[in-house]
């Protein structure tokens, strides 16, 4: 009886006996009836079955005052019923074929239902709570996303709001794109119940390959192939040097598109306004002509921080410093000494040498084969820790990008040594921050961190 009374607190599988998973942790997660308790169902339905027909065959009669005395068999079917339905799905009784197509239906609709019970489950697991927002605008922005955004990010929010003043975050859906990331906080489109946490912050608009560098503020109105622009910077306390593009599907590769974000967007358009339909085009050409108007104002009452150049003088000054290239694209700067040869130190592999290093570590498919890969890594990141001890962090960040670009949960830990500590010994502890939160949090698909709360703000 005891047993009995021990109640199972896990959520019942929405499918019951007639649940196809075959993954061990939907097993563990979610309770199912067990094959004996099914057998004892049948055979107490059996039993009950016969004596109904027993009592039937001996008390039924054509009078309707004697058939109200078979109530107390009715109670005992409709306790039977009762059990089997808690016990078992509807399905049972048929016959025991499904279709893959029904199979995959299923397993679709546990992997939500799963989804959401983890998240109700961690929604009160933030414990990184920000305080109240500054009342200035830029250190709120700067308090949240721990860097500061240029005077151009400004501008172009009063640009959008002079093409959809009701709502500017929605002002470039015409030709596919929107205001995220910090132009939520400036719009005030955080939803008032979400957490104020740091990391949900710190991942807003943070896509899976994105390098700490990069600060999203446009994407796609509607996740299709993750293009995103944000803008660059080498170090959290300076300003950007421009803004770059990204395209999820399309891997880690960053598009430099100007060094102001009227600039990235006009170069953006122009790029892909001969690849869209007509009607598309259109558009395209009608946002690129306010732009310009709106540049072309600004440079006549003397704002000379705005211009429509996709790579000005101020970009190619950044070339020249350049380290190394990395696997993004958009290159790397540290300080380096040139005489002394001090700050950065090159990998001792070509970029497809290190790739085949990489990639064998991901793919590896065995216990053995991954400890095997994991060592020639491991001579690199040897070689690393001695380029710190010697003043040489350069070449800790280049191999810690390196492997971000790539991708692979199997390499996170190592990605988070090597970044964490160039970023430390190069003072540029924010980005620290902001890696730590983006691995805890990676994932491919739609970044908005506070997507949940503004469905539930919306119902």
């Amino acid at each position: 009886m005891d047993s009995f009374l021990l109640r199972d607190y896990r959520p019942e599988c929405r499918y019951g006996a007639g649940c196809y998973q075959k993954n061990p942790e939907h097993k563990a997660k979610f309770k199912h009836p067990e094959k004996d308790e099914k057998k004892k169902v049948e055979q107490k339905e059996s039993g009950i079955d016969k004596e109904n027909e027993a009592t039937a065959n001996k008390d039924v009669s054509p009078n309707p005052d004697k058939k109200r005395q078979l109530s107390s068999d009715s109670d005992i079917e409709e306790n039977k019923k009762h059990k089997l339905h808690e016990i078992s799905d509807d399905s049972q009784d048929e016959p025991n074929t499904v279709t893959e197509d029904e199979v995959d239906i299923n397993q679709e609709a546990e992997e939500k239902e799963e989804k959401k019970i983890s998240e109700s489950s961690t929604e009160q697991s933030f414990d990184d709570i920000l305080p109240d927002s500054p009342t200035n605008i830029q250190e709120s922005i700067k308090s949240k996303f721990l860097v500061s955004m240029p005077e151009d990010f400004y501008n172009f929010y009063k640009f959008c709001k002079s093409v959809n003043n009701s709502s500017p975050t929605q002002a470039l859906n015409s030709v596919g794109l929107k205001l995220c990331g910090p132009y939520d906080v400036l719009a005030g489109n955080i939803p008032a119940a979400a957490p104020r946490s740091a990391k949900l912050f710190l991942t807003h608009g943070r896509y899976y390959y994105d390098p700490p560098e990069l600060c999203t503020v446009l994407c796609e109105p509607h996740y299709k192939t993750g293009l995103h622009v944000g803008y660059f910077r080498d170090s959290p306390d300076d300003e950007p040097v421009f803004l770059a593009s990204g395209v999820e599907v399309d891997g880690a590769k960053l598009t430099i598109l100007g060094d102001n974000i009227f600039s990235a967007v006009y170069h953006h358009l122009s790029s892909h306004i001969e690849k869209v339909d007509p009607f598309m085009r259109s558009k395209m050409a009608t946002m690129m002509e306010k732009i310009k108007l709106w540049v072309n104002k600004a440079m006549m009452v003397g704002n000379d921080t705005l211009n429509l150049e996709k790579r000005t003088a101020g970009m190619k000054n950044r070339d020249r410093a350049k380290m190394a290239s990395t696997f993004h694209g958009a290159g790397m700067v540290v300080p380096y000494d040139r005489k002394t040869e001090v700050g950065y130190r090159e990998i001792p592999e070509t970029p497809a040498s290190l790739r085949k290093i990489i990639r064998n570590v991901v793919e590896a498919e065995t216990e053995k084969e991954q400890d095997l890969a994991f060592d020639v890594l491991q001579e690199l990141v040897t070689n690393v820790q001695f380029a710190n001890d010697e003043g040489d962090p350069g070449m800790g960040l280049e191999l810690g990008l390196d492997l971000l670009c790539f991708g692979g949960e199997r390499l996170h830990n190592t990605i988070k040594h090597l970044m964490c500590v160039a970023y430390d010994l190069l003072d540029r502890d924010q980005f620290g921050k902001i890696l730590t939160c983006h691995l805890e949090r990676r994932m491919k698909g739609e970044q908005d961190s506070f997507s949940r709360w503004r469905e539930e703000t919306n119902k």
